[in-house]
């Protein structure tokens, strides 16, 4: 990014005074993310120049190779001098640094000067003209690290679990890769200070994966030239065998790329993993053979994550996270009460954490750590099919929607054994209560989901008053007409980052 700084950032930033926190999170974010910070070279020292306190003017002009030099800037042309006339000495250097960023010779220029920003509101160019709050909030949403969270989940540096390598945890490890190896492996992660998820049980450790971000040299994955997310370790203790934390990991993972602007997301696999393989490519995971450094044959398991890469015509599992919400998908909105809301989408802005997340009863509620969950009522909706968007209404307490999920199937269920086999592990309801509703309903509406995202901002119930499709209040499975789920979508509550059209 290529950000031009007038006068009065400099002086904020190089006077000699205490710095305000504004101008140094604006530097510190802008150098470490290896951005541009240009300073013009005929309007900052012309302007630097007409300061009367000279102390001041001497320190910004000896600070100035602190920052590059914009090369053979673009030059003032009549048109756009007679758009703003130079009525005095300041106004010329206004307009030169201005027109930096009209021709797109920079992609920002960042500015204390009202009289600038009323320029480039004249001539259309305002969202590229910023002043230091709204730099540093652009600088954060591009560059600022953004953890994904989850209620079971921890998420440390590897330098915070130290203690715990010593546990029999890892004996798997040890005894795969040699003890000695894996320790400097160990040593290596925490000299390098990676990150993991884990998860702990009553202070045990019960899971955990390591990542880590790769750059070209390191990766050498063929016809893929750009960073990627590596997931190095990937264990899940046999006591939480079926509990879905495989899931759950992987679809922060997808959240971390997607946040982090990282297009690809792999690991490395022996073919006697096959229920590691067969879970990967059930999200769209391929497969790559290469040679270890020990000879062996071994696979690379990567996921695209470059969206603008994919061609998606119908919501299948394998292009997920990404969805198409084309005009030939339908959208439904579907009330869930409160009690089961808070289970089957634990990560949602509407659960806040407890003390007992940490415990077995939480982690062991399999259906909020699953990305393939299912909804079970009495609905006679019967329009559904594959593919459909689905929007979950929370009812009662909360009355808003929040979770965005695409349905794999939906059917009419009649037969307890045909119904659990469905529903087992995805489900809120225990197998009592499902044999009790079965037994009062006759026949049950069953249909399985993916969990994709949250939206933005979670509608509620004053907007969703307004909406034309909503006027049976939410009280059964509900069709969201196209032209209100585009006023919707209008008013910036989706996630653009998951969508492909």
């Amino acid at each position: 990014m290529r950000i031009l700084v007038d006068t009065n950032i400099l002086i904020n930033l190089e006077d000699n005074r205490v710095i305000n926190k504004l101008f140094s999170s604006f530097y510190k974010l802008a150098i470490s993310n290896n951005c541009k910070i240009y300073y013009h070279p005929k309007a900052i020292p012309a302007d630097i120049q007409r300061d009367k306190n000279d102390e001041r003017k001497n320190i910004i002009l000896s600070k100035l190779e602190k920052y590059e030099k914009l090369i053979e800037p673009a030059e003032l042309n009549d048109d756009f001098l007679k758009s703003f006339p130079v009525k005095k000495d300041n106004d010329l250097c206004d307009n030169q640094q201005l027109f930096q960023v009209y021709k797109n010779y920079v992609d920002f220029f960042v500015t204390q000067d009202i009289g600038i920003h009323k320029k480039a509101k004249r001539i259309e160019i305002n969202n590229k003209c910023l002043d230091i709050e709204q730099a540093v909030k652009l600088l954060e949403n591009n560059y600022k690290i953004v953890i994904p969270t989850h209620p079971i989940l921890n998420h440390f540096s590897l330098r915070n679990i130290e203690s715990l390598f010593d546990s029999s945890f890892f004996d798997s490890f040890r005894e795969d890769y040699g003890k000695e190896s894996f320790s400097k492996w160990l040593d290596k992660c925490i000299a390098e200070n990676r990150q993991c998820y884990c998860v702990k049980s009553e202070s045990e450790l019960v899971a955990i994966l390591i990542y880590n971000e790769e750059k070209v040299e390191e990766h050498k994955i063929p016809e893929i030239y750009e960073k990627v997310l590596k997931i190095c370790t990937f264990k899940v203790a046999d006591s939480l065998f079926g509990l879905k934390i495989g899931e759950l990991f992987l679809h922060k993972m997808f959240e971390y790329c997607i946040n982090q602007k990282i297009n690809y997301l792999y690991l490395t696999a022996y073919e006697r993993q096959k229920h590691l393989i067969e879970l990967l490519e059930r999200f769209g995971f391929y497969q790559q053979v290469f040679t270890n450094k020990q000879g062996l044959n071994e696979l690379r398991l990567i996921k695209n994550l470059n969206k603008s890469s994919l061609c998606i015509t119908e919501n299948l599992t394998t292009f997920h996270p990404f969805y198409t919400d084309s005009i030939n998908v339908n959208k439904f909105v579907i009330p869930i009460q409160p009690r089961f809301y808070k289970t089957l989408f634990k990560d949602g802005n509407l659960r806040m954490p407890t003390l007992f997340d940490q415990f077995n009863d939480s982690i062991n509620e399999i259906q909020g750590n699953s990305i393939t969950k299912a909804y079970v009522s009495n609905s006679r909706q019967s329009k559904l099919k594959q593919g459909d968007l689905l929007l979950f209404y929370a009812s009662k307490t909360n009355q808003v929607i929040e979770p965005l999920g695409i349905l794999e199937s939906q059917q009419i269920v009649t037969e307890w054994e045909n119904l659990w086999e469905i529903v087992r592990k995805k489900t809120v309801f225990s197998p009592d209560e499902l044999k009790e509703l079965l037994r009062i309903n006759g026949k049950l509406h069953v249909i399985t989901f993916r969990l994709i995202t949250y939206l933005k901002k979670p509608i509620k119930l004053n907007k969703i008053k307004t909406i034309d499709s909503f006027k049976n209040k939410l009280q059964t499975i509900t069709r969201l007409k196209e032209q209100d789920y585009n006023l919707i979508k209008s008013n910036g509550y989706f996630d653009e980052r998951y969508i492909i059209n």
